[in-house]
């Protein structure tokens, strides 16, 4: 019996996973079902009576029998600590290797069950969120290979998302901007499609935002609803399993709730005997409660996801030129997206004119991730044509739109059956043959290629395809169907020459510099991948040792140690090179004195989880950074933490692991305020910041004596200052670092009061038209600076400085003169022209203080 083989494309969710695959003729992507018509399968994995494992619904019935399903286990894929269930420790991926099980061995009995042509696989397309980091991105392949299946690749979900999209609705040359708010994640991409194409412009996102945090927002009201009733409900998750069950219970009615208020104003909460509380008593819910109370409940969620998104943005026009004004169409994803507020925050911030997208589409939100992975699977793998002694692999699209199709395909069979085949045969169903050709290839695998096959009609075409012998008789024959579909509705799928893939995260080498550790970008978050870059550094002491320690934005994921005679002189070349496949797989190599070193990057060893008592202690810290700081400085961290100490403070009640996440997150802004090698706070860079601001109003060249000082009595006293400031930093004078941050925080505070009056009272027209003057003046006087540079005597480092002066003539092109150029071209008012402005000298000062460190380029760190 003649067996169908295909790649498949599955969604392994964070609450929900999905697996689908694509037609023999190509038409039709297929989703996996259940007996009661079920589309997606629960990513929970549990254990029966007897210990063994069951996922999916069967996990999700025994959600409230201890012991108690795993669920929500994406947000901890690439952590190495085990998550225990019942007499079993699991690592993440191991858990979602048992999800995979049971969705694969569902999908396998639909598909080799059908009637006509079943459908058989064994490999697949997974995919992961855009935000993935490296770590994450290995262990769900890791998932997939531990339930018995060949991972082909390894897609983004908004990417997979937009190739779903494009594929149902006939698109072609577009820009797309994909919202996928799921269960447990929330991704963002700008994507292009061209020709068929895909890059991804732009990403950002939360590993902690979904519609699971909706319910135990909700959850949390109605606890708080209860304790106002008399119950005794001061839940501690964290320590009690009977109060964790309580908070869940709370959560699935809190869903329910949530649900029925995406299609209703108003829904009746009837609960009775939902548990009992701390005092034995029974617990019972009745009330109303409306959509708007719900919606003001999680809009600050909401919120975060469209700032998410406008990162995104940011990020493709500055990689891609591609802005909200060139978005054809926003696409809504996951199962999140059906809450009302969610489609209305979106259309007002993405639609309404603002781009080509008059309201964002929903098309199968809850699957389409599955679906766009299984047009990408079969581009990838194609079509199998199983029979008893050969194999045909059809490598070509079986779908195309147009009245001629191209059939290219590789044919697996026994040597001595492919020593006899001479040609290949295709012949139509009226039994006419359309096309032979010469077979190609070794005696046990021919390759054929058939072009230009005359498709008459729309719709389904049979061929047979025969392998000949020298007198044309037929050794073997395969029963082929292809499809044209409707020639105005062309149908995308991607190829190799797609970038799906981008970094999810920047990627830093520790170095040294002042005597102070700092981390060097090395790869930038957006990159698309495939990708690499080679490096030089410096050897920095006569230690003897060296190290190269790999951070993924602030996180060390692999230090490569090395011993190198003790003599070396400091300012010995390192040479580094650095990799990082389409499954973000980082390889580092390099020598050193004719040493090789060679790395694959791997998932870091474990933090240690925070208790409350550190969470307590790091919060207590942003009270004290708090109180050292004042004015615009003190809005910005505030405008920072606050939002993240909320979070956490919630996160403590109702999700441990988000609270985990929350932690972290408010270190990385507080290693803005503070130094990690330093008690001495706040952190140099912000004094930079605030005297770069300085120099944007002192400098900008329109003759005004600004606090009555002149532009070289400005220049000395900002240098005096720097100087000192620095020896105080240095010095780690706590006392004297802080006058001096105060002091330029207070230069730079009275300078924008002052600039906010000018900009007030005079007329803003002839104001903006000054500072663009004297911008295009600042920039013909670095451009002078730059040609007149010296170069090292020493070619090593006159190699670096000649790379480095490419680069900062680029980064002025491109990110200060460029945008200038589009801004004095555009119909833009004043108003909206000042900020951009505001920002172009921002860039053009760090572009110039670039310039400036240039000397001291090769001595230590790069």
């Amino acid at each position: 019996m003649t067996q169908y083989k295909r790649v498949v494309g599955i969604d392994l969710g964070t609450t929900n996973s999905a697996l689908a695959l694509l037609s023999t003729d190509g038409s039709e992507a297929v989703l996996w079902e259940d007996r009661f018509k079920r589309k997606t399968y629960p990513s929970v994995v549990g254990i029966n009576h007897n210990s063994e494992f069951v996922s999916g619904w069967d996990a999700w019935n025994r959600r409230a029998i201890a012991p108690y399903p795993v669920s929500s286990i994406k947000r901890k894929m690439g952590a190495t600590q085990t998550t225990t269930l019942g007499e079993h420790k699991l690592l993440p991926e191991e858990f979602s290797a048992e999800i995979l099980k049971g969705l694969v061995a569902g999908a396998r009995q639909q598909f080799e069950s059908r009637p006509e042509k079943p459908i058989t696989f064994d490999a697949a397309v997974i995919t992961v969120p855009a935000y993935f980091d490296a770590p994450q991105i290995e262990a769900t392949k890791r998932a997939g290979e531990l339930a018995g299946l060949e991972v082909k690749s390894l897609i983004q979900e908004p990417t997979a998302a937009a190739m779903y999209y494009a594929w149902k609705h006939g698109i072609s040359d577009a820009n797309f901007l994909v919202y996928d708010l799921g269960g447990g994640t929330f991704d963002v991409s700008v994507i292009r499609s061209l020709h068929g194409e895909y890059q991804v412009l732009g990403i950002d996102g939360d590993n902690f935002l979904g519609g699971d945090d909706f319910d135990k927002r909700l959850a949390e009201h109605f606890r708080k609803t209860l304790v106002e009733m008399g119950y005794s409900l001061d839940l501690n998750i964290s320590e009690s399993s009977d109060d964790a069950v309580r908070f869940f219970l709370l959560t699935k009615l809190a869903q329910e709730v949530k649900e029925a208020l995406s299609t209703t104003e108003v829904h009746y909460v009837a609960r009775r005997d939902l548990f009992e509380d701390h005092d034995g008593n029974s617990v019972s819910l009745e009330l109303e409660y409306s959509r708007e109370e719900f919606e003001n409940l999680v809009a600050d969620l909401v919120d975060q996801s469209i700032a998410c998104a406008h990162r995104a943005l940011e990020k493709s026009q500055e990689r891609a030129a591609v802005t909200l004004a060139d978005i054809d169409f926003v696409l809504l994803v996951g199962g999140s997206t059906h809450v009302p507020l969610v489609k209305e925050k979106v259309k007002e911030a993405f639609c309404s004119g603002q781009s080509k997208a008059g309201v964002p589409m929903q098309d199968e939100p809850d699957t389409c991730v599955a679906l766009g992975a299984a047009v990408y699977a079969a581009t990838l793998g194609g079509l199998q044509i199983v029979e008893q002694d050969a194999t045909l692999h059809v490598k070509s699209n079986t779908y195309t739109h147009e009245s001629t199709i191209d059939i290219f395909a590789e044919i697996l069979l026994q040597p001595e059956l492919g020593r006899a085949v001479k040609t290949a045969a295709l012949i139509n169903q009226a039994g006419d043959v359309v096309a032979l050709v010469r077979a190609n290839g070794e005696d046990d695998e021919i390759e054929v290629a058939f072009e230009e096959i005359q498709l008459a009609d729309e719709g389904e075409h049979r061929f047979r395809l025969e392998l000949c012998d020298a007198d044309g008789d037929e050794l073997i024959g395969f029963e082929l169907e292809v499809y044209r579909g409707d020639p105005d509705r062309y149908r995308p799928s991607g190829s190799a020459l797609s970038n799906l893939s981008v970094l999810a995260k920047d990627i830093y080498l520790e170095v040294v510099r002042d005597h102070r550790p700092e981390r060097q970008l090395l790869m930038e978050r957006g990159t698309s991948l495939p990708s690499g870059g080679e490096f030089r550094f410096y050897t920095a002491d006569r230690s003897g040792a060296l190290l190269l320690r790999l951070y993924q934005n602030r996180y060390p994921i692999r230090t490569i140690h090395l011993s190198i005679p003790p003599e070396t002189e400091p300012g010995t070349p390192v040479e580094l090179k650095l990799n990082v496949d389409e499954t973000m797989t980082i390889v580092a190599e390099g020598e050193v004195l004719g040493q090789r070193f060679w790395a694959q990057i791997e998932a870091p060893q474990a933090r240690e989880l925070k208790d409350w008592s550190a969470a307590e202690a790091i919060l207590g810290e942003v009270e004290i950074i708090a109180k050292e700081l004042w004015g615009n400085e003190a809005r910005y961290f505030r405008n920072a933490t606050d939002p993240l100490v909320a979070g956490i403070r919630e996160a403590a009640r109702t999700d441990l692991e988000k609270l985990q996440a929350l932690l972290l997150r408010l270190e990385d802004v507080l290693d803005t305020y503070r130094n990690r090698e330093s008690a001495l706070t706040p952190a140099w860079e912000r004094y930079e910041m605030l005297l770069n601001g300085v120099k944007r109003i002192v400098f900008r060249g329109d003759g005004k004596r600004q606090l009555g000082l002149s532009t070289d009595e400005w220049r000395q006293r900002l240098e005096d200052g720097e100087k000192a400031a620095r020896a105080a930093y240095d010095g780690a004078n706590q006392a004297a670092w802080t006058q001096h941050f105060n002091q330029i925080q207070a230069t730079w505070e009275s300078l924008s009061q002052d600039e906010f009056r000018f900009a007030s009272h005079s007329d803003p027209d002839s104001h903006v038209e000054n500072l663009k003057a004297t911008l295009r003046d600042a920039i013909d006087r670095l451009r002078s600076d730059i040609h007149s540079f010296t170069i090292s005597a020493n070619e090593e480092t006159a190699q670096i400085q000649r790379k480095e002066l490419e680069l900062i003539r680029l980064e002025l092109t491109e990110k200060v003169e460029g945008p200038l150029n589009r801004l004095e071209n555009a119909d833009v008012s004043a108003i909206k022209a000042k900020p951009e402005l505001d920002r172009l000298f921002e860039t053009y000062h760090f572009v110039r203080k670039r310039l400036e460190r240039l000397p001291t380029l090769g001595l230590v760190t790069r």
